[in-house]
């Protein structure tokens, strides 16, 4: 069906799970839910331990961001996330179910689209301290942070993890691209870090053209680049 997106879920098994033997049946529920209004998957699904070491359920949902909940409930296994999908792309999710209690929770979801240009740039996502400005040379160490990224069909995923003290001094938020020499681009992001809190995290879509990864061609390495091209200003 048109603007759907196809979902390949691989579920990791917690450790009470991997201990059974192979055949042993699993109920696990899996959810996607909306912000709001009904979840458009929400099945409690009867699979079978295999020989690997995670399950792997594929179904289709709407282009939408997602609160995906699994939940082995006779083994008090879960794991909890917030997910971003494109309309008619494929996209790859892992997930790995946990007996321990969640953590830091989700404060930022940031995606785009981007060519596969993109991935052989090595990119890496780096934060930096506020009074860090265009075209000043990037400090030796930069901010500690925490998050996870997947790159999937033509486009990224980041999730960023609430940190009080990152939260409470705007930092510079910036791409870190490899250059064929080793040296590196960074490129500032158009993007300020939401106040944080519990619930649903704060979602920012960023594409990335060819365009764009062709113009820093010609740009400085080891210092704060803001293209006009990138989205971002003079600072």
């Amino acid at each position: 069906m048109d603007g759907l997106a196809h979902i390949f879920l691989h579920v990791g098994l917690c450790n009470s799970v991997a201990r059974l033997p192979e055949g042993s049946p699993i109920a696990m529920h899996v959810q996607m839910a909306y912000p709001h209004g009904d979840p458009p998957y929400d099945k409690m699904l009867n699979l079978v331990r295999g020989d690997e070491k995670e399950l792997v359920v594929e179904f289709d949902v709407p282009r939408s961001e997602y609160h995906l909940q699994i939940a082995v409930p006779k083994y008090g296994c879960s794991s909890s996330s917030f997910v971003t999908v494109f309309a008619d792309q494929n996209r790859k999710i892992a997930a790995t179910l946990s007996e321990e209690p969640p953590g830091p929770p989700p404060i930022l979801l940031l995606d785009g689209t981007a060519p596969t240009s993109f991935l052989y740039l090595k990119p890496t996502y780096v934060l930096f301290d506020s009074s860090l400005t265009c075209n000043q040379p990037i400090p030796a160490t930069p901010l500690a942070s925490q998050f996870d990224v997947d790159y999937d069909q033509g486009a990224y995923y980041l999730t960023m993890y609430a940190d009080p003290a990152l939260q409470s001094s705007a930092p510079v938020f910036t791409f870190r691209l490899r250059t064929p020499t080793g040296l590196a681009h960074y490129v500032r992001l158009p993007i300020k870090l939401p106040p944080g809190g519990y619930g649903w995290p704060s979602s920012v879509q960023f594409n990335i053209t060819e365009d764009m990864i062709d113009g820093l061609a010609t740009e400085k390495t080891g210092v704060l680049l803001c293209p006009k091209i990138w989205g971002t200003s003079a600072g």
